[in-house]
């Protein structure tokens, strides 16, 4: 064990009884159960944010998330003699939610809707407020898609193109049509109202719900849960659960949690789990009927979850790689995904035809 990692360790109410690294971090064995060190990667003012969200769950009785773990000097972020800046926060054995187990996506489903449900009208300051919320999806849009028609001029004036290249333009017109139609389907829509409600009632997302940061929980780990504040007595009342359920999954990395429309998350996570299982329409429906059981969807969100859906993300992100890229070499990989892409591309238009029949 390195000195400099002692030297932040006893700065910590905890006796450590192994460490080892993991990416980018070092879990810790402790009295107190796991724990997670790694340096500070952000300011302090965003970690201040994330750990008053982080508090407000487990006020509300959701005990399973990474809160940050405080020194002696009642502080988040902890300092090293060379002014290196670490924080510590609780962690959980398990393992990653499968996309592929339908028992784990379900659980997965049912998890975010009881963390959108407990994530409302958290008691932030109008600092956090204006520094922490979303970005305006319509400028996002807007910005994609000058890149990519920007990438597409770039390749077409090349003399001579690789196979990413060829590939690339063989599917550009089917993708930026639907990046225009996605675009021109959230400028009419009531998005701007979703927004401002968001704010009003300060909702907060987590911001990037994929699988990597859901984890289910070893068996000897999962406990009861009393979900006893009157908003969690009421919404699962409605949804026909009792008032102690059972917590099987833990929720960590809230470094990207923000004010905004919690749609969002479902479309990440649906997102996901859709390209995972070739947009199967059934593992979709059960998506949506397992949030709702929880907490009813409106058909405003739920447009706006098809949009965010038909707009050709990963094909943006793909389009991005390469422009930042080295141009003159592509790895395999990316052309792998751009023919996964295409290949998926009907029954992904399959779902959404089904999702947008519920729209009208």
């Amino acid at each position: 064990m390195e000195d400099r990692n002692l030297e932040l360790f006893r700065q910590y109410n905890i006796k450590i009884y192994n460490t080892y690294r993991i990416r980018g971090a070092f879990i810790l064995e402790t009295d107190k159960g796991l724990k997670l060190l790694k340096s500070l990667e952000s300011s302090k003012s965003r970690v201040d944010f994330e750990n008053t969200v982080l508090e407000y769950l487990t006020i509300q009785n959701y005990p399973y998330v990474d809160l940050y773990v405080k020194n002696y000097s009642n502080e988040i972020v902890t300092e090293d003699s060379a002014g290196n800046k670490y924080v510590l926060k609780n962690w959980f054995p398990g393992e990653e939610c499968n996309l592929r187990d339908e028992a784990d996506v379900a659980d997965a489903t049912v998890n975010l809707a009881i963390l959108h449900t407990l994530l409302r009208e958290v008691p932030l300051s109008e600092e956090q407020l204006l520094h922490n919320s979303y970005v305006d999806l319509l400028e996002v849009f807007d910005k994609r898609n000058r890149e990519l028609k920007r990438v597409r001029s770039y390749i077409r004036e090349k003399r001579k193109k690789n196979e990413f290249e060829l590939c690339y333009l063989n599917c550009y017109d089917e993708f930026y049509n639907q990046s225009q139609e996605a675009t021109r389907i959230l400028s009419e829509s009531n998005y701007a109202e979703l927004m401002k409600e968001a704010v009003e009632h300060r909702c907060v997302c987590h911001g990037n719900y994929t699988y990597h940061n859901v984890i289910v929980l070893k068996a000897n780990q999962i406990n009861s849960v009393n979900w006893n504040s009157s908003k969690n007595e009421e919404v699962l009342s409605a949804a026909g659960l009792r008032g102690t359920i059972k917590a099987n999954m833990a929720t960590t990395n809230f470094d990207r949690a923000c004010v905004g429309i919690q749609i969002t998350d479902i479309y990440q996570f649906m997102r996901k789990v859709m390209e995972k299982n070739d947009w199967d329409p059934d593992i979709g429906s059960m998506i949506l009927d397992n949030y709702n059981r929880i907490l009813q969807i409106d058909k405003d969100e739920l447009k706006l979850l098809y949009v965010l859906l038909l707009y050709p993300e990963k094909f943006w992100k793909i389009t991005n790689f390469y422009y930042n890229g080295k141009k003159s070499w592509v790895p395999q990989r990316n052309i792998q995904k751009l023919i996964g892409i295409q290949e998926q591309m009907d029954r992904k238009k399959q779902f959404l035809e089904c999702l947008r029949a519920t729209l009208t």
